[in-house]
């Protein structure tokens, strides 16, 4: 009974956090002067303008989810199953991307090839940079769960090549569907890149319509195609909630010997990484051209960085708390109804950090709750509901691998629920909560959007700070924020890369 009341008050708080303010903001927009109204919809019939970004939107998420699935799979066998060498460290070099500010990346990249940049293609290319490594890790991910006797077995009458085909590729199926999936909708959503290369897409038009105008009401209903986009979210749920993730180790797989082209692909890959990764950062160097402009860049810097690690800390920290519990919920299935927590908690991820933005200043910004809306606060209960899946994901495969005659033997002893998950889960839990906490403080560390719309006067962060700079500020400065922002961020995974490099040397 305590177990459920205790996990009951979890549900409950996470409700007040992410769901609630979007069904306020929601009915809020059917209604004016408490009478019922549709008004503020004909903005989604009228707007020539709207329609147009709508589909700009959905042209480039399908261009870069086709493009970034495609190569990234292909990338996620190389590196996940082949004996190429230096396989690791170039996964590593490929997740830099995905874990700076994109608009840091767009900076870069639009410095290097002047105006032409600016448009369709510098967004597609940047957001195809920025999202390739979600297909490659899920890849990754999928091809531990593949039973090595099947691919052994197709061995013995065909090919590397139609083993490929034939046997891996489907049984990674639901990896190839997710990251599509995944990167479509975050590609659709996206904001700030789109913004700074100056391309209309349909989600700055919430953001113009509530930053210009103040109007919610049509800022909400011009989100709502974004939101039936979305949806598509809950179907990605449930077809891989019917996945069973079942890891083998490593030194289990079945590796792909290169053989002849173990030196193309070395040198093929490490292309990849130099066109991906070091060009950009090298651009952002070679701006900076003085230690004059780091000098006075860490100036500048220092107290909206110091906002940003403290913020991010904090937000890290309940990421990793309320996503244990979330993914013990989800796990143990306390609830009947524990499939809507796993959907609203993906929901919020996949949606804009601008529309959710809106949702919670609508909310929060009553008298009553000045306390919240005024402070910090409010860009922690952003971070928590924005990027709660990201911990509950991770906490969750972990959760899948303890065996469950652990619990059970712990029942029979006449242990309590808490003993057993404080004994037990806990202690074999703390390594991927470690994960999850890097992981929430890089994501808490690098968000802009949401934070523009919602940090309180004086506490503005580094990312804010670069992001308004870019519109007048010297570029050299700029690009030396940039890479203080950077470095900022890589930090805690190296730290955490270290972390496992030296536990395994241990094991």
């Amino acid at each position: 009974m305590k177990e459920r009341t205790l996990f009951g008050g979890v549900v409950a708080f996470l409700f007040v956090v992410g769901a609630l303010p979007l069904l306020m903001m929601l009915f809020g927009s059917l209604y004016d002067n408490g009478r019922f109204t549709l008004t503020a919809y004909k903005v989604l019939f009228t707007n020539t303008a709207l329609l147009e970004s709508l589909k700009n939107s959905f042209l480039l998420a399908l261009t870069v989810a086709t493009a970034s699935t495609s190569v990234g799979i292909g990338l996620g066998i190389l590196l996940g199953k082949s004996d190429l060498r230096f396989a690791k460290f170039f996964t590593l070099m490929l997740v830099i991307p995905l874990v700076i500010p994109p608009y840091i990346l767009a900076f870069s990249w639009a410095d290097l090839f002047g105006e032409w940049f600016f448009g369709f293609w510098g967004v597609v290319f940047v957001l195809f940079t920025v999202y390739l490594p979600i297909a490659i890790l899920v890849t990754m991910l999928y091809l531990r769960q593949i039973d090595p006797h099947l691919e052994e077995a197709a061995l013995q009458m065909s090919s590397w090549k139609k083993v490929l085909w034939l046997v891996t590729l489907p049984l990674i199926r639901p990896a190839i569907v997710f990251a599509f999936l995944l990167v479509f909708i975050l590609a659709f959503g996206e904001f700030s890149v789109a913004n700074f290369l100056r391309y209309p897409v349909f989600s700055t038009q919430s953001f113009v319509y509530f930053s210009a105008f103040y109007d919610f009401r049509a800022a909400t209903a011009a989100a709502l195609p974004i939101v039936a986009v979305v949806a598509m979210v809950f179907w990605m749920q449930r077809f891989l909630a019917e996945t069973k993730m079942h890891f083998i180790p490593a030194s289990l797989m079945q590796k792909i010997r290169l053989l002849k082209w173990r030196l193309p692909l070395f040198l093929f890959v490490l292309l990849i990484v130099m066109l991906f990764v070091i060009t950009p950062l090298s651009m952002l160097v070679f701006k900076t051209n003085s230690m004059e402009s780091f000098l006075e860049a860490g100036e500048k810097a220092l107290d909206p960085l110091g906002r940003s690690l403290l913020f991010a800390m904090l937000g890290a920290t309940l990421l990793s708390v309320f996503g244990f519990l979330s993914a013990y919920i989800i796990h143990k299935r306390l609830f009947r109804w524990y499939r809507w927590l796993d959907g609203s908690i993906l929901l919020l991820f996949a949606l804009p950090a601008s529309l959710f933005g809106i949702a919670l200043i609508l909310f929060w910004n009553r008298p009553y709750t000045n306390f919240i809306y005024a402070t910090p606060l409010i860009l922690l209960i952003g971070y928590l509901g924005k990027y709660l899946a990201l911990t509950t994901k991770i906490t969750e495969t972990k959760l899948v691998q303890i065996p469950q005659n652990l619990m059970d033997a712990a029942a029979l002893s006449g242990a309590s629920w808490y003993h057993t998950l404080w004994y037990i889960i806990l202690p074999l839990s703390k390594e991927v909560l470690l994960v999850g906490w890097v992981v929430g403080f890089i994501f808490s560390l690098r968000e802009n959007t949401m934070t523009m719309l919602l940090y309180p006067p004086g506490s503005d962060t580094l990312p804010v700070y670069i992001f308004t700079q870019m519109a007048n500020g010297k570029a050299s400065l700029i690009a030396a924020l940039c890479l203080i922002m950077i470095t900022a961020t890589l930090l805690p995974l190296l730290f955490l890369w270290l972390y496992n490099t030296a536990r395994r040397r241990d094991a």
